[in-house]
């Protein structure tokens, strides 16, 4: 019997029926489900576990309101490598212009520069690598067998793994617009 069944659906519905019994409708249209209807169907009446996360990352950078400029940039430098670049700032000195602006990147673009960055810093939050977790993965692995791999727990696989996405998600979109 197949392991797991990885895809990308759109959650359409959330329905809370009679009997406390609740039901989720998903919608798969990207063609993540092609070839894999059998696996599927293998499951079907089967306990499952089943994680749902967002297929993007948000992340934050404070910008001055008066010239609507960025406090720090992310900038690939001549080596290929994404760098933090911290910006000056012209506006008076004990004033606070600083507002936050919100921005997302898709979760497959942070795992991509994740894999295949040639140099990052690891955040200080984060103990596990994540490169190791995303290509076990790739290798068809579960977070459990990841865990079991690694000599730890699933939870601490799934947040490391979240919490280096989210530390990762600028330095991505960076490299994304670089490469485009």
């Amino acid at each position: 019997m197949t392991k797991t069944v990885e895809f990308r659906p759109t959650i359409k519905a959330v329905k809370m029926n009679k009997g406390g019994k609740q039901e989720i409708v998903l919608s798969i249209e990207n063609g993540s489900l092609d070839g894999k209807f059998e696996s599927i169907n293998q499951l079907i009446g089967e306990a499952v576990n089943v994680v749902i996360q967002p297929s993007v990352v948000s992340y934050s950078i404070p910008y001055d309101s008066v010239n609507d400029t960025p406090y720090f940039k992310y900038m690939v430098n001549g080596d290929g490598i994404v760098v933090k670049v911290k910006e000056e700032q012209t506006s008076i000195d004990g004033i606070d212009n600083k507002v936050i602006k919100n921005f997302i990147v898709e979760m497959d673009d942070v795992d991509k520069f994740i894999k295949e960055a040639s140099s990052f810093v690891m955040p200080t939050n984060v103990e596990l690598n994540p490169r190791t977790i995303l290509e076990y993965l790739d290798d068809g692995m579960n977070y459990e067998e990841i865990a079991e791999e690694m000599e730890t727990k699933e939870t601490a696989i799934v947040n490391d793994l979240d919490k280096a996405r989210q530390y990762f998600a600028p330095f991505a979109a960076a490299w994304v617009e670089y490469k485009k």
